[in-house]
């Protein structure tokens, strides 16, 4: 049986609100072109395509469906994004790279294993661990909002990438008594 490469788009969800809109795509997480090696390289570095990258809740998080965004940054700016909502994993989409890995700061942060430590005495509710987590990190934060008005905060490393402060809370970071 022939293996599926193409991307497959599921969904096309637009919604307009005033002169901002929003576009949501649903793809099949594996995009690589069927004419490609995955291994198109020397070295025995980390598996091509969709493949697990390391071990870990995201290590299969190029295989999975995820959906295309943006978002209006509060300087104005669109901020593309891609969602994995299984997985609750909003990052920009400049993280996945044309081959389908994705290669950013902001993943490599949640895929190392070192979390930031945040004592629970620190966590009154007026501002969400995530936030705590990115300030904690020495990190940016980006406010930004969606055509239906929804707002989100991401975390913003040195080389750009952009990583929702809720995905930070849930894989970046551990809570202490």
């Amino acid at each position: 049986m022939p293996r599926l490469t193409a991307v497959a788009l599921v969904a096309v969800v637009a919604v307009a609100v005033g002169s901002l809109s929003l576009s949501l795509i649903a793809c099949n997480g594996d995009n690589r072109d069927p004419n490609t090696s995955a291994s198109s390289g020397g070295g025995g570095g980390g598996g091509g395509g969709g493949g697990p990258v390391g071990n870990g809740p995201l290590a299969n998080l190029e295989s999975a469906p995820f959906l295309n965004e943006v978002w209006k940054s509060d300087d104005g700016q669109n901020v593309a994004t891609i969602y994995y909502a299984s997985q609750n994993v909003r990052m920009s989409s400049q993280c996945r790279t044309a081959t389908g890995q994705l290669a950013c700061e902001a993943i490599r942060y949640l895929r190392s294993g070192t979390p930031v430590q945040i004592p629970r005495r620190e966590l009154s509710g007026n501002m969400s661990a995530g936030v705590k987590a990115c300030m904690r990190l020495n990190l940016r934060i980006v406010t930004a909002h969606n055509s239906v008005g929804a707002e989100d905060s991401f975390c913003a490393f040195p080389d750009g990438s952009l990583l929702a402060t809720g995905s930070l809370e849930q894989y970046g970071m551990r809570i202490m008594e």
